[in-house]
């Protein structure tokens, strides 16, 4: 798949996410009105979070593809990184009010009353955040890129909490007449923020070995290294790989020493041949082969 349509792609799935999220803002701001709920309350100052997260990976999205070459040489992909540890700071700050407000709730339960209109809401909003998930992971598989697996994370996370915080409600409101069905809702609440913790964790984690220019995945290196030994007969020694990510790119140096006794131009065929398999195997690859000369004894 090319590089165009792969970001085509994303945005499609962060567009569709942006709609569902904004929907979600505004009716479970419907019914945290009709409630008395603080759980559906803490939701919607969450939700509207999250929509702000997925509007900057959307942005930064359009913002890669759009990157002027002239001037970033290796584009912007760097950017996702950085979003992505910003979503994750996001949702640690989304966990942490909602952490307060369910000691709040703990000291000062009250009887649900009104919530029947956020139980549907969390359960509709559970499938799609599940099938959300799922284009997002979908979209990873086809081409590796940071900001797509944060939003896959953080839709997990998000549908999983709903899941979570709609049968809390639905007990609660069932059983509303016996005292200790009143602390379900923060209860409800901190398994909850346990889902965001781990989300948060996972996304920042996986994007700031990028943002250093670590090494990628040992996966990745195993595909390169096979495609040399592939290709053995084209050159005589190895010196040196070198890779980093951008975003959804990696880029790949690799230093070869050639028999000293080939043309200039056989060599470059072989340098073709060379880059060409490579890029072949593993999508988003830019491959730099350079010759190197031979090591003095």
């Amino acid at each position: 798949m090319s590089h165009t349509a792969s970001t085509g792609s994303r945005e499609s799935s962060l567009k569709f996410a942006l709609i569902f999220c904004i929907i979600d803002v505004v009716l479970m701001g419907g019914a945290a009105m009709m409630s008395n709920s603080v759980t559906i309350l803490g939701d919607v100052l969450k939700e509207t979070t999250d929509t702000l997260s997925v509007l900057a990976a959307f942005l930064t999205i359009r913002a890669v593809r759009k990157s002027a070459s002239h001037q970033f040489a290796y584009g912007i992909g760097k950017l996702e990184n950085l979003v992505s540890i910003t979503v994750g700071a996001l949702m640690v700050g989304c966990a942490l009010f909602i952490t307060v407000r369910s000691v709040h709730h703990f000291s000062h339960p009250v009887k649900p009353e009104g919530t029947e209109a956020g139980i549907a809401m969390f359960a509709v909003y559970m499938c799609v955040g599940y099938f959300i998930w799922g284009r997002a992971r979908a979209a990873v598989k086809l081409q590796p890129s940071a900001i797509m697996e944060s939003q896959a994370r953080l839709w997990f996370s998000k549908a999983s909490f709903d899941a979570v915080m709609g049968s809390g409600l639905l007990v609660a409101l069932l059983f509303r007449e016996s005292h200790w069905s009143w602390y379900l809702d923060p209860i409800a609440s901190l398994v909850g923020v346990l889902f965001m913790l781990h989300a948060a964790w996972g996304m920042s984690s996986s994007s700031v070995g990028d943002l250093l220019d670590a090494t990628i995945e040992e996966s990745i290196q195993l595909q390169i290294m096979g495609g040399l030994v592939d290709r053995i007969d084209d050159y005589e020694r190895i010196h040196k790989v070198r890779t980093r990510r951008s975003g959804p790119n990696i880029y790949v140096e690799i230093f070869l020493e050639f028999d000293p006794m080939l043309l200039m131009g056989e060599v470059q065929r072989r340098i073709d041949g060379i880059r060409g398999e490579l890029e072949g195997k593993i999508p988003g690859t830019d491959v730099s082969i350079r010759p190197m000369a031979p090591i003095s004894v």
